[in-house]
């Protein structure tokens, strides 16, 4: 497939940038590294195909996490869970994430130390995916109500209320941490 060297280079500044955010979420999303990366490669491939029909000036971000959740999806549908990336003859050493990082992507590991401790970040892992899902692209992400609906294509309403119940559920975990390492508010 030949692209055209200016779509090349709009969507390197436009969507490449997006790389490490992208990541984080199929991150959560799949059960590996190597399923979330096989996850943004596929979604960068579905995005550079289509990224004619891209409207400058929207939110390629919103975009690309709509691709991004649309294979995880159809990758839960399929019984094939995970399909080769690399022909035999390709580089074994071939990183999808390192090649992206090459575009001066803040690490991964700035999101970890962001986030204040493995209780938190296990509280999240156990909310149902679609409150998870709801909350990394609301609190994670940054994305509004709008464009996380347009995303997992769900009502904005839906939006509000997983977003609701993942904040409460967490809420409580928190709490119930909070008070077993706070002997006195344990009464």
């Amino acid at each position: 497939m030949s692209i055209d060297p200016e779509l090349r280079q709009r969507f390197d500044q436009e969507a490449v940038v997006h790389a490490e955010a992208l990541y984080r979420f199929a991150r959560r999303l799949a059960d590996s590294e190597d399923q979330a990366e096989d996850l943004v490669q596929e979604c960068f491939e579905k995005a550079l195909r289509a990224f004619h029909q891209y409207k400058p000036g929207t939110n390629c971000k919103s975009w690309l996490f709509t691709i991004l959740h649309n294979c995880h999806r159809m990758r839960m549908r399929s019984a094939q869970n995970r399909r080769e990336i690399l022909d035999p003859g390709d580089d074994p050493k071939f990183s999808l994430l390192d090649r992206l990082m090459e575009h001066e992507v803040s690490s991964e590991q700035a999101f970890f130390d962001a986030t204040p401790s493995d209780e938190v970040r296990q509280a999240v892992g156990e909310l149902s995916e679609a409150l998870r899902s709801v909350v990394l692209l609301s609190d994670v992400e940054g994305l509004t109500y709008q464009e996380i609906a347009e995303v997992l294509s769900v009502p904005l309403g839906t939006v509000r209320s997983r977003l609701n119940r993942a904040r409460t559920s967490l809420g409580q975990k928190l709490w119930k941490l909070f008070r077993e390492r706070v002997p006195a508010l344990a009464r």
